[in-house]
């Protein structure tokens, strides 16, 4: 029973009857299935169809899951079965090792062999039948790692598991159907283990080959078992490497494995369980003899520890718990002590059980050390999931080693008894149910690599959804179609009720807008008009829709109420309107009685004059007392009732009304009439309006204002344009043709039945065309303007649009220049445009005009027509000349000029810095000047409002800014102070003087920083410049007070410093006879004369030294016994000049000064280092500074 029941919940038996499920569901309820009235699976045929794809994509797929995992099956056989042995040419060199390599061959050929009859006996193992084929792909797989030697396949072969293989190939199969060279491969009924040789551990033999091989298997692996290329990893390591190996050794020896692992994790992807065996345990000294009273049970149970499964990711934590562990272990040994000391007669033997608890102790450390080394955590591995550490022996050989003794002989000095070798008995200690218990039953912790596994679960989970689905569907929709058609045809029951209700309610003489609720109930009756073009819900369709019915019906009551409710409607509104006769618009009188007659005359029905007068009334006379949605509505059911109108009964009309408008209407003139009718009957569609957001596109708003406050996107109306007046001049001899086809609506013939009337009648309504073209686009081009500019920087922005190559200005006055040129607008293109419908008008003409068959057609208009006259000039501007630039492109240079001058002026305002100069305004304005409209009032307003935004308060600025900055400590360094008064005691000091004329000083930095810009210096007298119609105010005699400065800085400060000075030579020319010497001194720079010969001699002023003096010395002393004087201070040597007296010479920078000795004379002569100069300075006398600008 149980083996039945596992057979009937393998996934291929369940989908099995999934698939049988939705067989009988498409056998049984297919024919109920229907698409828009067609049942696809009606037929038998079919649904068997159906039904064999059903089972073919069953059997496909879980056929192709079979081969899929028998291919990887076979190509994992076929590469484990193809490991090479040793070359023979390799061994040539020694003959025993090319008989090896022959011996190599041979092997690998009868390997061969076994391994295939191995896969057929492990087929019928216990468990294996239920993988078949896929034996190697489908059972755990367990690698052992470990250094050479360490006991991996002793343990295996003392396992005591099962291997199918022995009894039918013999003990040796046992031992390796891979190849021993590289991995023995030891297949049980439970798993495959594989015992990788202990060179791909180390890598020490020949590290390159051994690292390739070890990838190499790595990938073997990877490639044919994808999802969970092995479920763990045994490392073993021997109690012997332990316990005799030094500490480098070990540690080589944990590296290499810990290096091992982490290849693991790299190479395959996953995460495994990692189990750590110390083999050779019966090498500890009294191994043997403790654990001698063991029976087999005894041995086969699991000695060691096994650490929680939760904690195992925290490898760091598990090891700080190992040496509690180790010790619990010990002291199980210890409590067993007694026990076999007791059962023991062997004095020998007794010692030996006595010590091994301590033999085991002086493991702890050893084996504690080198787990930490091979598994501790690292932010730069992934950490290893350690399962356990356990201890095994597989068979008794070798001479025990006694660390304790060993160690008390170091110690004393004494030799060191050596221990009776172990007698191999064939019996294995803790491995088989270590194996077989813990190992195997953890097969699956080892995780899967994740892409393969999410790739695999989804594609399970799609198909059991889809069959899912499929099922769930097909049973719904017949359960959902019945339920939704009910209540459909419930829902339906209730409208009409409903409608039935309203219609009985409703108030004949109640205007149009109370019959929308009973018409917008009945349109929407479920299924029927406003569902006319609708597909049914899917799921109401499914054989039992009862929409085409129903809906067939609500469509019937629908047409029947709007002819009941909303025509008497229209025809009660259009009496009104024919009664109340509007004589100031006989256009609209025409039409009204136009649209009238048709409703009782289907011979001159026309469905789109009737909406388009309905939609009009509506618009004029229900605006403010109607919602969008109410509008829209009347429009959808006005042209529900139009579609069959003309097949339904006449209205009856009122004869006397008629005949009433029809006198009305002949007095209205013949030319007014047709151009009336052309205008309202020319199409909108396709004609687009001119708007300045249209024209001038995106940026328009930033610089264009409509004076009049119309929007943006109001212009001028689309029949206005190119396109209107083509759609006009095609639409003319029509107009003219339909006033003669239309006869019957004024009961009479027209009389125009001469071509030349016709030709006057066409240029009568042409002319008044072009009356409005003209009124139109002069209404717009003056209501044009700039936005008005508020500050500099948001003028800046608007011109700076203005002047750019893509401007909005330049786009709109080449499509206002292009939309007024009509001149090029050619007759046999309109006839081209409408060739279809001009063919049928010229039958109707010649007909109805009795006109000769070879009459020719009317000219379209003049090639100069007022239009193009009106606006020749905004041609002109428009127009490119022989180099591709216009006229308009010269003013847009200008603007860009304005722009860079205003961006200036506003970035100067910001920094407290006057505006530059600039004449930028003044030539645009001038410009502008015989510019056509709308240009010119633009031009002339962006260079006004500039001017005024950058002048206007610009001297204010610039005389607070003066008062703040200079005038203050101006006024108190120099006022009144030597030099600039000559008589003054208090003198100017030399830092207070450079502060204020010195270049870069106070006055000189105001200047060239404010206003500069506004003076012209071209002249001896400088002048404020002209800058349009504003002037920036200031007095010129502030200006001259700015100019004396700026002298007095050329002359003190020639040298650019900081600091007045001045160069110059002095040379004596005549002196008194009484006096026999004289000696200058000028801060310690002499000159002594003697009436001997003259020569020049070079002064520096100031020269350098604290204190300045001025010193004249002469002989004989003078009557009142003075021999000399002098002057102090920092302008010692300009006060002993004005001591004497300076006179100026023919050149500029000599001068004669002439010295008082006494009521003696001396005469120097001065020579100047320039003809800029500080002595004889008009401008130091006559400079105030300005208390304001």
């Amino acid at each position: 029973m149980k083996r039945l029941f596992s057979w009937l919940i393998r996934a291929w038996v369940l989908a099995f009857f999934g698939a049988l499920a939705l067989a009988l569901i498409v056998w049984f309820d297919g024919p109920l299935v229907a698409f828009n009235g067609n049942a696809p699976l009606e037929s038998a045929s079919s649904r068997l169809t159906l039904i064999a794809i059903i089972f073919v994509l069953w059997a496909g797929f879980f056929v192709g899951k079979w081969l899929i995992g028998r291919i990887a099956s076979s190509k994992l056989m076929q590469s484990v079965a193809a490991q090479p042995a040793a070359d023979p040419a390799s061994t040539s060199a020694s003959p025993a090792a090319a008989a090896g390599a022959t011996c190599s061959a041979a092997e690998v050929s009868a390997l061969n062999q076994r391994f295939q009859e191995a896969l057929t006996i492990l087929r019928q193992a216990r468990g294996g039948r239920r993988f078949g084929g896929q034996y190697l792909y489908q059972t755990p797989w367990y690698m052992f790692v470990g250094a050479p030697g360490a006991g991996k396949t002793t343990a295996l072969v003392h396992s005591g598991l099962k291997f199918p293989l022995a009894d039918k190939l013999g003990k040796e199969a046992i031992r390796g159907i891979g190849g021993t060279r590289n991995c023995d491969w030891w297949f049980t009924d439970e798993a495959v283990l594989l015992d990788t040789a202990g060179r791909y551990t180390t890598q020490d033999s020949d590290s390159e080959a051994d690292k390739a091989a070890w990838t190499g298997f790595l990938q073997l692996l990877k490639k044919y078992r994808r999802r969970r290329p092995i479920n763990g990893v045994i490392v073993a390591v021997s109690v012997a490497d332990l316990l005799r190996q030094s500490d480098a050794d070990r540690k080589t020896q944990a590296q290499a494995i810990r290096e091992r692992i982490k290849e693991l994790h790299e190479r395959l992807g996953i995460r495994f369980p990692i189990y750590v065996l110390v083999t050779k345990c019966d090498l500890m000294a009294g191994f043997v003899e403790f654990f001698d009273d063991l029976g087999r049970e005894e041995r086969a149970t699991v000695w060691g520890m096994t650490f929680p499964v939760a904690d195992a990711a925290n490898v760091d934590q598990l090891l700080a718990t190992f040496p509690a562990e180790f010790d619990a272990l010990e002291a199980r040994l210890q409590a067993r002590v007694l026990d076999r000391l007791q059962q023991e007669r062997d004095v020998r033997r007794r010692a030996l059980i006595y010590g091994f608890p301590q033999q085991l102790a002086s493991l702890r450390d050893l084996l504690g050390g080198f787990l930490g080394d091979v598994f501790l955590s690292s932010r730069y591995e992934e950490n290893a999931l350690l399962r356990g550490v356990y201890f095994t022996s597989g068979t008794q050989e070798g001479s025990p080693i006694d660390r304790v003794m060993g160690a008390l002989a170091a110690s004393f000095g004494v030799d060191r008894q050596v221990l009776v070798a172990n007698a191999a008995s064939g019996r294995s200690y803790f491995i088989t149910r270590l194996l077989r218990d813990v190992l195997f039953q953890e097969s699956g912790l080892a995780g899967a690599d994740l892409r393969v596994e999410r790739r695999r679960a989804w594609l399970q989970r799609g198909a059991w959804v889809l069959a899912a689905v499929l099922i769930v569907l097909v049973t719904a929709g017949l359960v959902t179609s019945y339920v939704r058609n009910r209540s459909y045809v419930h829902e339906v029951a209730s409208q009409v009720d409903a409608i039935d209700a309203q219609a009985r309610n409703l108030v004949p003489s109640a205007g149009v807008l109370s019959v929308l609720p009973l018409l917008d109930a009945a349109r929407n009756i479920p299924g029927g008009y406003a569902d006319r073009n609708s597909g049914a819900p899917f799921l109401m369709t499914l054989g039992l829709y009862q929409g085409d019915k129903l809906g067939s019906a609500a469509q019937g009551l629908y047409q029947r109420l709007l002819r009941e409710t909303l025509l008497p409607r229209v025809v009660g509104r259009l009496e009104q309107q024919l009664r109340r006769g509007d004589a100031n618009n006989p256009q609209y009188l025409y039409e009204t009685l136009r649209v009238y007659l048709m409703l009782g005359d289907p011979r001159h029905f026309d469905a789109e004059s009737v909406g388009a007068w309905a939609d009009y009334d509506w618009d004029r006379n229900l605006a403010g007392h109607v919602t969008d949605d109410q509008r829209k509505d009347l429009s959808a059911h006005m042209a529900a009732l139009l579609e069959h109108l003309q097949d339904d009964d006449p209205v009856t009309l009122d004869a006397a009304l008629v005949a009433s408008t029809r006198e009305a209407l002949a007095r209205i003139p013949l030319q007014q009439r047709v151009y009336a009718s052309l205008m309202r009957n020319l199409p909108r569609t396709g004609l687009q309006d001119v708007s300045l957001a249209s024209a001038a596109g995106r940026d328009a708003a930033l610089v264009f204002v409509r004076k009049s406050g119309e929007p943006m996107t109001r212009g001028v109306p689309g029949l206005y344009t190119r396109d209107g007046y083509r759609q006009f001049l095609a639409r003319r001899d029509l107009a003219v043709a339909d006033v003669v086809k239309d006869n019957w609506i004024l009961g009479k013939d027209e009389a125009v039945t001469d071509p030349a009337a016709v030709e006057q009648l066409n240029a009568q309504v042409l002319e008044l065309y072009y009356d409005d073209y003209i009124r139109r686009w002069d209404a717009f081009l003056s209501d044009i303007g700039i936005v008005p500019f508020r500050d500099l920087d948001q003028a800046a922005r608007v011109v700076n649009v203005l002047a750019q190559p893509t401007s909005p200005l330049k786009k709109f006055l080449s499509v206002a220049a292009k939309e007024t040129t009509l001149g090029d607008v050619k007759q046999s293109t309109l006839i081209d445009t409408a060739k279809g419908k001009l063919d049928s008008v010229k039958k109707k003409l010649e007909s109805a005009l009795a006109s000769s068959d070879d009459a020719a057609p009317a000219p379209a208009a003049a090639l100069q027509n007022p239009v193009d006259l009106h606006f020749e000039s905004l041609h002109q501007l428009a127009a490119a000349g022989a180099g591709g630039a216009s006229p308009l492109d010269s003013q847009l240079a200008s603007l860009n000029e304005v722009f860079v001058y205003l961006d200036a002026a506003n970035t100067a305002k910001r920094q407290g810095a006057p505006a530059p100069a600039s004449d930028a305004l003044m030539k645009l304005k001038q410009g502008a000047a015989g510019k056509p409209a709308p240009l010119a009032a633009m031009l002339t307003g962006v260079a006004d409002a500039g001017s005024s935004l950058t002048l206007g308060s610009e001297r204010g600025r610039l005389s607070s800014l003066w008062v703040a900055n200079v005038a203050s400590f101006c006024h108190q360094a120099i006022d009144g102070r030597y030099p600039l008064v000559r008589t003054a005691s208090n003198a100017v000091t030399q830092d207070d003087f450079g502060r204020v004329f010195a270049p870069g000083g106070l006055i000189d930095d105001f200047f060239q920083h404010n206003l500069l810009p506004y003076v012209d210096m071209s002249k001896a007298r400088w002048s404020w410049r002209p800058f349009g119609n504003v002037s920036l105010g200031i007095p010129e005699d502030v200006l001259a007070q700015f100019q004396r400065a700026a002298q007095i800085r050329d002359a003190f400060f020639s040298g650019g410093g900081k600091m007045a000075s001045a160069r110059f030579e002095l040379k004596p020319v005549t002196m008194d006879a009484a006096v026999t010497q004289v000696t200058l001194d000028i801060d310690g720079q002499t000159l002594t004369y003697g009436h001997g010969p003259t020569r020049s001699t070079a002064f520096q002023w100031p020269n350098g030294k604290v204190s300045s003096s001025v010193r004249v010395d002469y002989a004989p002393a003078g009557a009142g016994g003075s021999s000399g004087y002098s002057t102090d201070g920092p302008w010692a040597w300009f006060r002993m000049i004005d001591k004497g007296v300076l006179e100026p010479t023919a050149q500029r920078d000599r001068y004669n000064l002439t010295l008082d000795l006494d009521g003696r004379k001396v005469t120097l002569e001065l020579r100047a280092s320039s003809v800029v100069n500080p002595f004889n300075l008009d401008a130091l006398s006559k400079f105030s500074c300005p208390a304001k600008l």
